[in-house]
C-alpha cells in the first residue's frame, strides 16, 4: 500500500513538472465555466423563451434538457441544435474537470485551492467519491451521467484517483450522450403526454423520472 502511495505521489509530480504551463489557464477556465452557469440563472426566462439554444450553451442541466426534449417535440428547436449546443459543457466541461483532479490532485484532497475553487471542488466531497470510485470503478462514471449524481465531483475524484484517461473519457463520454438521449427522451415524451393527457400527467412523469435518477445515485452511492 505504502509503495502504491508513492508511486502515485511520484506520478502526479511528473506529471505537474510536465503539465505546469497548463495549471493557471485550467484554473481560469474552470471559473470561467462556473460564471456562465451562474449567468445563465437570472437570464433563463428571457433565454428560454427567445434563444433556447444559447441557455442550453451555458448551462446543459437536466432541466434545461429535459425543457429541450419538450420543445423538440413542439418543433421550437432541432434536436441537432440542441446537440451541438450541449456538448460542450456536458462532455468536455466535464472533462476538465478530471484534468483538474490529474493535475491538482494534492491540492484538492488538502484543500489547497483557492476559496472559489475549493468550493467547486469540496475536498471532504471529492475525498469521498474516491472511496466510491475505488468501489465501484468504472461502472459508476458511466451510471453516475444517468443518475442525479455530481458529474464534475466524480470527473475530479477520477483524476486525483489515477484512473486511467482513455478508460475515464470512454465512460465519460459514453455516459454522458446516454444522459443527453436520456433526458432530451423523456423531454419529448412528456411533449406527447402534454398533448394527449394533459399537464397533470406531466407532471406525474417529471417526478417519476426525478425519483429514479436519485434512487439511482443513492444505490452508486452505497454499493
Amino acid at each position: 500500500m505504502a509503495t502504491a502511495t508513492v508511486t502515485r505521489s511520484r506520478g502526479r509530480t511528473r506529471r505537474r513538472s510536465r503539465y505546469d504551463a497548463l495549471r493557471g489557464p485550467l484554473l481560469w477556465l474552470t471559473v470561467v465555466r462556473a460564471v456562465l452557469g451562474i449567468v445563465a440563472i437570472p437570464l433563463a426566462p428571457g433565454l428560454f423563451r427567445d434563444h433556447f439554444v444559447v441557455l442550453v450553451l451555458l448551462r446543459p442541466t437536466k432541466e434545461v434538457l429535459l425543457a429541450g426534449g419538450f420543445l423538440v417535440r413542439d418543433g421550437r428547436v432541432s434536436l441537432v441544435s440542441l446537440m451541438v449546443a450541449a456538448i460542450p459543457l456536458l462532455i468536455l466541461g466535464v472533462w476538465q474537470f478530471f484534468a483538474l483532479g490529474r493535475l491538482f490532485g494534492d491540492d484538492i484532497v488538502k484543500d489547497r485551492l483557492p476559496k472559489p475553487l475549493g468550493k467547486l471542488v469540496p475536498a471532504k466531497k471529492v475525498k469521498a467519491l474516491c472511496k466510491v470510485l475505488t468501489r465501484r470503478g468504472t461502472p459508476l462514471v458511466l451510471l453516475g451521467r444517468l443518475a442525479a449524481f455530481p458529474s464534475s465531483a466524480v470527473a475530479t475524484a477520477a483524476g486525483v484517483s489515477d484512473m486511467e484517461t482513455r478508460t475515464f473519457l470512454v465512460a465519460d463520454g459514453v455516459g454522458g450522450l446516454l444522459s443527453f438521449v436520456e433526458v432530451v427522451g423523456a423531454g419529448y415524451a412528456l411533449g406527447e403526454a402534454y398533448e394527449h393527457a394533459g399537464p397533470w400527467l406531466t407532471g406525474v412523469g417529471v417526478a417519476v423520472l426525478a425519483v429514479c435518477a436519485v434512487l439511482m445515485g443513492r444505490w452508486l452511492r452505497r454499493a
